[in-house]
Order: C-alpha cells, then structure tokens, then sequence
C-alpha cells in the first residue's frame, strides 16, 4: 500500500475495499488519524493544523478523492491524486 499523495510531509492513504462512509487515513509524524470526505469527521489523533491542511486539500480535491474511492470499492488498481 502507498500514499495517494503527500503534503508538506502529511501522508494521505485510501485503502481498497474500506468500510463505508468514504474516507481518508492521515498519517502525519506518527499520529494516524481517519478523515471522511463529505462531513469530515475525524477518528484519531491528529493535530489541529494537520486537521486544517487535509480539510483544505479535499476541498480541492473532493470529487478526485471520491472517483477513487469508488474505485477502490470495486478492488479496481487507485492511482496518485494530481495536483
């Protein structure tokens, strides 16, 4: 498994065939947090300025971030996001 991007250090991770609703997994400097894409409820630990970056890097991103969550749903190969 690898990152699906990289910012400012933040690894992002979207696994294939994750439970429901879609999300994120963070790690940034050993803390791992999960982050879903349209309400953005966090699960873990994870700083308040992580928290910011990622917020504002699905709102960049949102509807890549859900094209390949759905494809990771049907165990199809994810790619890198392209910024």
């Amino acid at each position: 498994m690898s990152a699906i991007d990289i910012i400012r250090g933040i690894l992002i991770y979207m696994y294939g065939k994750d439970h429901n609703p879609p999300h994120l997994h963070i790690k940034d400097r050993g803390n791992w947090f999960v982050i879903t894409i349209k309400d953005r409820m966090v699960e873990g630990k994870g700083s308040a300025k992580t928290i910011q970056i990622v917020n504002e890097y699905i709102d960049q991103h949102e509807m890549r971030l859900l094209e390949l969550w759905e494809k990771a749903q049907r165990g199809e190969r994810i790619e890198k996001v392209q910024r």
